[in-house]
């Protein structure tokens, strides 16, 4: 298990007593939501840095085909 890491958050008081009255550990959720959004933005980051390789590639691939296009059975 990763060591955890104490943090402070402000959130609608509202919305914190019905996740706690509904049981809900903030901690886990928000552990969980940061972790998704850490990735998706990862990916966003990603895809604009080598957007221009993954463009040429699919020209490249447009125009020459696969290598295995010959094998495919479908």
């Amino acid at each position: 298990m990763a060591s955890k890491v104490r943090v402070n958050l402000t959130l609608d008081e509202a919305l914190v007593a019905q996740a706690k009255a509904a049981g809900v550990n903030l901690s886990a959720v928000a552990e969980e939501a940061i972790r998704f959004r850490t990735r998706a933005e990862e990916m966003r980051i990603w895809s604009e840095q080598n957007r221009e390789a993954v463009a040429a590639w699919n020209k490249r691939i447009e125009e020459e085909g696969l290598w295995s296009d010959g094998l495919r059975l479908f």
